[in-house]
Order: C-alpha cells, then sequence, then structure tokens
C-alpha cells in the first residue's frame, strides 16, 4: 500500500495549526460562540416548532370530540384471592 503522508515531518507545532488559528485565537472563540448560538437556535426553535405541532393537534382532537370525558361512571371491582397450604398434606 502507497502512503504518502510524512509521519517524520509531523511536529506538535503542526498539532496547532487550523484556519481559523491556533488553540485560543481569536478565530476559535468566535467559532466557539458561533457554533453555541447555532445550538441554541436550532434547540429553541425545534422546542417552538413542536410546542405548535402539539397545540394543532389538540385543537383537532378537541374538534373531533376525541378528548372530551366520558358522561358514565366507571365501575371498578376488586377481587382478593387467599392461597393457604394444609399443614398435613
Amino acid at each position: 500500500m502507497f502512503d504518502a503522508f510524512p509521519f517524520d515531518e509531523w511536529s506538535e507545532d503542526i498539532a496547532e495549526f487550523w484556519t481559523f488559528g491556533g488553540a485560543g485565537s481569536t478565530g476559535t472563540w468566535i467559532l466557539t460562540v458561533l457554533g453555541f448560538s447555532a445550538m441554541l437556535i436550532a434547540f429553541f426553535g425545534f422546542v417552538i416548532m413542536e410546542n405548535r405541532k402539539l397545540t394543532h393537534q389538540a385543537s383537532r382532537l378537541k374538534a373531533s370530540g376525541a378528548l372530551d370525558r366520558p358522561t358514565g361512571t366507571a365501575t371498578v371491582t376488586t377481587t382478593t384471592t387467599i392461597i393457604t397450604t394444609d399443614p398435613g398434606a
């Protein structure tokens, strides 16, 4: 396999090089703030979108009568079973 990457020439100086500057530079902080801002905007946009969808679905269910409370009363029956063992058996 052909490998042309110069591992022998790799140093710590080149490890901090990137397009917007080294670690802790102004470019790094600008991209961090932009990324964090984009994340917050996307999160709040998602929450607003889901709230609108849920509100719309709730209004459709109310209009169809699916959320109306039943008029009758429910009857609950409880059965208790006691199991005993016969010591003489």
